[in-house]
């Protein structure tokens, strides 16, 4: 096995876009992504799709281990991507994986395969083989290292306090029969470059450990487990060879495999350090409990899937729950328990048909936030804690290539103590409404996007929004010519919009610069 010659990394790097529309077209259709064109060179995505590109981008914060795996695999079985099969092909004069520099096609290579991690088609075999004992995970490897018809990356995680922690992706090549019933797994850890690492596996036991460090200039520390930890897995390397994935983001469903409505799913992701726990209408709970510093799982068909990253960043597991449009909305609890500084996060949550969620998040040590979102993703909301920072509030949605697309954004506020933001949208009605329960003046920022059925785009930005005494406003987009001001309303008696005057606020946003790739 040849590894690459470069560690594995976050953000601030050569081809920092990493994903664009050619991606998504690969992994989930044009007929899915795409509100205009057919191909990856024609392809306007919805913008539900950049949504989605957006937070994967900033989710490779926290390392790109999976794409390394995958794609050092890739390169020993000779397969193909964008063309290219061969270190040489990629790069000129690099005659193995290891001679490979990082620049921004190698960064989209391993952009692309770390994103199917989330994906059901790639994390429903992995989860099969948490599930196992350490010694059919060693017989399974042994099998393939034999010339078997699959092959596999491995899965490592920590589970601290119930929860899973610190998901890692290595390559393994080889094993040692080291006698008594100990072995050792031949592992390529994407944060050795050029070094042979291993996995002890101890089948009379049934434990397995890895000595390691996320940087190799820090003092190293164990993974560890058994039968009861669930932290020892393999993922397929042919479930990152479909034609296509089921789309967890898109109106209608796709994948290889037809999948009924009850298979629909959220997605909760917390892109950076902290703990989740989601509560449903019902009052069940999944996710870390920081009061009772305890990992629970009571949504029934919940599943929490681990993140692999690979930098040591304190990162959650993300949460799928079973999608019920007309449910009760979801109470998004983020803690800051865990946290020796202030991190910024975005909380991310997927559904047929939209990406919402909350951008921005500046989360203290021991601070607790709150946030709700309604299961069809069309109503969210955030309460300040003391300190009133507050993220912005986004909402994309599809419905479907003959209607507009749209992702609009609301911020530019800080909210008091315990106060709180929620963001509504109609889409029939075609109307977007928010407002705040803080008594002291807010003045909004407003963005909107929109892609229309042809492919064009419209924008609006409008900085400092204050046209009313109350902050309950109702922005009526029916109207809009793509180019001018917004008609905004502000509920002033608190009796509806009806009786309340249109304000025409005008545009003063600017198209943002297209991100394509150079190559």
């Amino acid at each position: 096995m040849d590894g690459f010659g470069f560690r594995n990394y976050g953000r601030n790097h050569e081809g920092e876009g990493d994903l664009d529309a050619a991606d998504l077209v690969r992994m989930f259709g044009a007929e899915n992504v795409c509100i205009e064109g057919k191909t990856a060179e024609d392809c306007v995505l919805y913008e539900t799709a950049q949504a989605w590109i957006d937070e994967r981008i900033e989710q490779m914060k926290a390392g790109h281990c999976e794409g390394f795996a995958v794609d050092s695999l890739r390169f020993w079985l000779g397969k193909e991507f964008m063309g290219k099969s061969k270190p040489g092909e990629f790069q000129s004069g690099a005659e193995k994986t290891f001679d490979l520099k990082l620049d921004e096609p190698m960064a989209n290579y391993i952009a692309y395969y770390f994103s199917l991690q989330g994906l059901k088609e790639v994390y429903e075999f992995r989860g099969q083989t948490l599930n196992m004992k350490p010694s059919q995970i060693l017989d399974m490897l042994v099998e393939s290292f034999k010339g078997g018809k699959e092959y596999y990356t491995m899965s490592i995680a920590k589970r601290i306090n119930g929860e899973y922690k610190f998901g890692h992706a290595i390559t393994p090549f080889g094993v040692e029969d080291m006698g008594d019933g100990e072995y050792r797994v031949l592992v390529y850890d994407n944060n050795y470059p050029g070094q042979t690492r291993f996995v002890e596996v101890n089948k009379t036991d049934e434990t397995w450990r890895y000595h390691t460090a996320s940087n190799p200039n820090e003092t190293e520390s164990d993974y560890v487990g058994d039968t009861t930890t669930h932290t020892l897995g393999l993922k397929r390397i042919s479930d990152r060879e479909r034609s296509i994935y089921e789309c967890p983001f898109c109106e209608e469903e796709s994948g290889d495999h037809a999948s009924t409505a009850s298979a629909e799913m959220l997605t909760f992701e917390l892109n950076g350090e902290g703990n989740i726990l989601l509560t449903d209408g019902a009052g069940k709970r999944l996710g870390f409990d920081p009061q009772k510093n305890q990992t629970l799982s009571e949504i029934p068909g919940a599943q929490a899937l681990i993140f692999e990253g690979g930098l040591g960043q304190d990162v959650p597991p993300t949460y799928k729950v079973p999608y019920q449009k007309g449910g009760k909305p979801f109470t998004i609890n983020v803690s800051g328990k865990s946290l020796k500084s202030e991190v910024d996060a975005d909380m991310e949550i997927d559904g047929p048909g939209f990406v919402v969620g909350f951008d921005n998040i500046a989360l203290d040590p021991g601070e607790n936030l709150t946030m709700t979102v309604s299961p069809d993703g069309q109503q969210l909301s955030f309460t300040a804690s003391q300190d009133g920072q507050t993220p912005d509030i986004f909402i994309t949605t599809e419905s479907g290539p003959d209607k507009p697309s749209y992702d609009f954004k609301i911020g530019g506020i800080k909210l008091s103590p315990g106060k709180t933001v929620t963001v509504s949208l109609d889409l029939k009605k075609e109307r977007l409404y928010f407002k705040d329960d803080d008594s002291k003046r807010d003045k909004y920022d407003v963005r909107v996007e929109r892609t229309n059925a042809d492919g064009t785009k419209n924008y609006y930005e409008h900085k400092d929004l204050d046209v009313g005494k109350k902050d309950n406003y109702e922005i009526d987009f029916s109207k809009w010519n793509g180019k001018g001001p917004m008609c905004v309303v502000d509920d002033e008696e608190g009796n509806g919009f009806d009786d309340d005057q249109c304000v025409e606020e005008p545009n003063e946003g600017k198209p943002p610069q297209p991100k394509k790739k150079s190559f």
